[in-house]
């Protein structure tokens, strides 16, 4: 049974809802600063999720039960429900992640064949980041609860807490992708949140929602891709619906009110799965469903 939290349209009906949406954009545009490989890498969905849902799997694991500890093959189970392909897939996640020193592998006991994972500190930094980004437009709505200043002032025992009890609304996560098909085709694309950003920045600041000229260039340099990968991503969303071009002779793109209203609507859902999550972190005794 799920405690009080904020239901969708509790947050979409909140009178700074608008300044929400604007501090998320923002803090999509600059999350993990100006680290290309990080940039490139987090902001695409397999990857991401995978590095996300290994530090929920660690700090939700129990000593006394080996089955719940992070291995390869407890993040493959989990990871089907949110979609990140076959455990061959996500093994190679994992060996990225080892060789970038983010986690780190000792052998089981009783079996020096098999090894348990570890998110090392600087994995933990990199999550916090996240946290902050994504706990702000909350804090901005409801300066008063605890819960979002611990959140965004990158309190470790929070981020515990907060990590262990995702693991337990996995469904949220994956209906919310499932559920906005217009904002996942930008996030399972190599630097796409920030391009997704770069397009929701232009929507709101731009007489009739037109980016600058050359958004191909700029979009490339803040995703940290090339700029013939932006032009594929949005000539791709294009042709589904969710922007429009004026290629020549200025690369100039705005986003559809399809893609607005689908953003706002998944921002929404969002911060309501994040609220949830903070309430079950908050009462860590309180029952929580198991994955499904």
């Amino acid at each position: 049974m799920f405690p009080p939290y904020l239901s969708p349209e509790d947050i979409a009906r909140h009178p700074r809802f608008d300044d929400a949406v604007s501090n998320l954009i923002d803090g999509l545009a600059n999350l993990y600063g100006d680290d290309r490989r990080l940039v490139r890498e987090l902001s695409e969905y397999g990857r991401a999720v995978t590095f996300m849902l290994a530090i929920c799997i660690a700090m939700a694991a129990e000593e006394d039960r080996p089955d719940t500890w992070l291995t390869v093959g407890r993040l493959a189970q989990l990871g089907a429900l949110l979609g990140l392909g076959t455990e061959r897939r996500i093994r190679r996640f994992v060996e990225e992640m080892r060789s970038d020193g983010y986690l780190i592998e000792t052998p089981m006991p009783g079996d020096k064949r098999r090894h348990r994972l570890h998110p090392g500190p600087r994995m933990l930094e990199i999550d916090r980041e996240w946290t902050v980004v994504f706990h702000a437009p909350l804090a901005l709505m409801m300066p008063q609860e605890a819960r979002y200043q611990a959140a965004i002032s990158g309190d470790p025992n929070y981020h515990r807490l907060y990590r262990a009890a995702s693991l337990k609304t996995l469904g949220l996560a994956r209906d919310n992708m499932v559920e906005h098909l217009a904002v996942d085709s930008f996030m399972h694309q190599a630097g796409g949140s920030r391009v997704l950003a770069a397009l929701m920045r232009a929507a709101q600041d731009n007489p009739g929602g037109w980016s600058e000229a050359g958004f191909y260039s700029m979009a490339a340099e803040r995703s940290a891709t090339t700029r013939a990968h932006v032009r594929g991503m949005i000539r791709a969303a294009a042709a589904a619906g969710y922007v429009e071009i004026a290629d020549a002779p200025n690369s100039r793109v705005r986003a559809t009110r399809l893609l607005v209203d689908d953003f706002r609507s998944w921002v929404a859902q969002g911060l309501s799965a994040i609220d949830l999550v903070s309430r079950f972190a908050e009462n860590a005794s309180v029952p929580m469903p198991e994955p499904s």
